[in-house]
């Protein structure tokens, strides 16, 4: 049962008469959980909890925000001001993460609060599920103050990033059986891991982002991967530079587990001759960038671009045959190997696409990017004044997905030519002939909602999550959110700190720190502006944007190393630089090799 405006008065009297004066999650302590006193304040609290948890489902994030109703509007804007939810969260916050941190496996499924018959872990799950629905929200449009969702006081971070590592190693040993564990059992099983994976955001991210490595330093240990495959390449792979993407499918995709070792890269040129480069790692990274280039152009018919150029599965029938869907698992596997090399890749993807690595569902504010007409249908529906039967709407949707409900002509769209065939599909059984009405309504904005958003590109995403568990442990991502994650694959809109990129460099050749060459080098890099030391490192490292955690975290070390005497030569995107005479040949001849475009035999 969702819960709707008119019932807006309960939740003010629920906070302002009970919650708000309770001393249950006041603090971070947990003393008043099971305390007897407090037993008569755990009803209020648990109720208003489950009513706007149930409100935000349908809850658009422009009620959430408003303060006054729609003009004519039945639909509920939020009961509560923002400063009451910032208050409300901090408080299940508290609770929540007490009992993570410090209730066992045997103690939370076995104690009851006070007074009721209901386990603290049904408390913990049910706070836990409202927590994520108001952080949700302000992942997409903060209005919390900083540090709001920390537990900073509650631990030493140094000390949980060191035993969520000893314990990820621990449940690492029965790896076929860590992978299938729940976020529930995770958290039976460890109270780091259970933070991680249920309300990772109160743990900083830098934090966890230092937290993944780790599991994938020790994933890469396990498999001798640092030892053995650091000194033998597991798989030298020829790529033609005209046929990346056909190439790396043909010669990589049925890799297995060699995915996690070192994929030693040669192009062949447009000439059939091998491109010089020795694959220490930055060929790789080129060869990551060119085939990202081609499997993510929406031109091939395996994803489409939002109004915001973010990026998600193609819903036509075409992208769900049984060779579309190897295609997918295949970029899943290439992103998997981006994340595991801790390489960014220059590609944006729909926050509701990001959600399903998460295991998470997607709701009506996420259909705003996706189709911002059907949107707007559904939003005129919700606060439509008049009795919706008026609309001649009825359970079904045509299959790709057309407009139903529009917003200004109010008509209904039935059909869908597509390839000669007539589709409709029933959004639930006997939907054709169940009309939309005032009760239902949100029942079907839901359902509208959950085909586009889900049910449309099921088989694309599912493959797509195959390729990329194979290597990334689907528990390892939970610990981020969608905002996050989409740092993770292509780094943060940050400013390039090129003392810290310079600080964090390697030489070889005749090269070294205080070689005149090298100081030209760096005079011209710090002489760029933003846009231009973007694009400079977009071509010595695959992405215009720095390292997470610092250029430290960039693998392999940024190098220079001298390319000769003759200065007739550009540099390459190996960074192998001639003996320039002066700053502004060096400044000529970089910016000309970035702007060409070429490759490792650019010179």
């Amino acid at each position: 049962m969702i819960v709707v405006g008119s019932g807006s008065f309960i939740f003010k009297q629920l906070w302002r008469d009970s919650v708000r004066r309770s001393p249950l999650g006041a603090d971070a302590t947990g003393s008043a959980l099971r305390n007897l006193r407090y037993k008569d304040d755990w009803p209020p609290f648990l109720l208003l909890t489950e009513l706007y948890t149930q409100t935000l489902l349908t809850m658009t994030d422009d009620e959430f925000f408003s303060s006054t109703p729609r003009t004519g509007s039945t639909a509920a804007r939020n009961p509560f001001i923002i400063g009451e939810v910032v208050l409300f969260s901090q408080r299940l916050l508290n609770i929540a993460f007490y009992l993570y941190w410090n209730e066992d496996a045997n103690s939370i499924q076995s104690s009851t609060i006070p007074g009721l018959p209901i386990s603290l872990e049904l408390v913990r799950e049910r706070f836990t599920k409202c927590l994520q629905a108001i952080h949700a929200r302000d992942s997409r449009r903060p209005f919390t103050p900083p540090n709001h969702w920390l537990m900073m006081d509650q631990l030493d971070v140094r000390s949980f990033v060191e035993a969520a590592i000893i314990e990820e190693q621990q449940l690492d040993d029965d790896n076929d059986v860590s992978q299938k564990l729940s976020k529930r059992e995770l958290a039976y099983i460890s109270p780091r891991l259970g933070i991680l994976n249920n309300i990772p955001f109160a743990i900083p991210f830098e934090s966890r982002v230092s937290i993944l490595r780790s599991f994938i330093r020790n994933d890469q240990s396990k498999q001798n991967a640092s030892e053995f495959w650091n000194r033998h390449p597991s798989q030298k792979v020829i790529i033609r530079r005209n046929r990346v993407a056909e190439d790396g499918f043909d010669r990589l995709n049925d890799l297995g587990a060699a995915w996690k070792g070192r994929l030693a890269i040669t192009f062949i040129d447009q000439f059939g001759q091998e491109e010089a480069g020795i694959d220490g790692g930055g060929v790789f990274k080129e060869f990551l960038t060119s085939l990202s280039r081609e499997v993510f152009d929406t031109n091939r018919g395996l994803w489409l671009a939002t109004q915001q150029q973010e990026l998600y599965p193609n819903s036509h029938s075409y992208a769900k045959e049984p060779h579309q869907l190897n295609w997918y698992r295949f970029i899943g596997r290439v992103l998997g190997k981006a994340l595991y090399e801790g390489i960014l890749v220059d590609v944006s993807f729909a926050g509701f696409f990001l959600a399903k690595w998460l295991g998470k569902q997607s709701f009506l504010d996420d259909l705003a990017s996706l189709d911002p007409e059907l949107y707007q249908g559904l939003i005129f529906l919700k606060n439509y004044a008049g009795n919706p039967e008026d609309l001649s709407l009825d359970f079904s949707i045509n299959e790709e997905g057309k407009c139903i409900v529009c917003v200004f002509q109010r008509y209904r769209d039935h059909v869908l030519v597509d390839l000669g065939t007539t589709r409709t599909v029933e959004l639930k059984p006997g939907g054709s002939s169940i009309p939309v009405t005032k009760d239902n309504r949100l029942e079907y904005i839901y359902l509208v909602s959950y085909y586009r958003l889900t049910g449309q590109i099921k088989k694309q995403c599912d493959a797509f999550f195959e390729g990329l568990s194979e290597i990334i442990d689907p528990k390892w991502l939970r610990m981020f959110n969608q905002q996050e994650l989409r740092i993770l694959v292509g780094g943060a809109e940050e400013p390039i700190d090129v003392d810290d990129w310079q600080a964090n460099s390697v030489y070889g050749g005749l090269f070294d720190e205080n070689h005149p060459t090298v100081n030209m080098f760096w005079n011209v890099v710090k002489s760029l502006d933003s846009q231009r030391r973007g694009q400079l490192l977009r071509f010595v490292t695959s992405c215009s944007r720095p390292p997470l955690l610092g250029f430290k975290e960039l693998n392999p070390k940024f190098a220079i190393r001298d390319a000769g005497v003759d200065t007739s030569r550009l540099p390459t995107a190996s960074t192998c630089i001639p003996l320039y005479s002066d700053e502004e040949t060096m400044r000529k001849k970089l910016m000309h090799a970035i702007n060409s475009g070429a490759g490792f035999d650019l010179s």
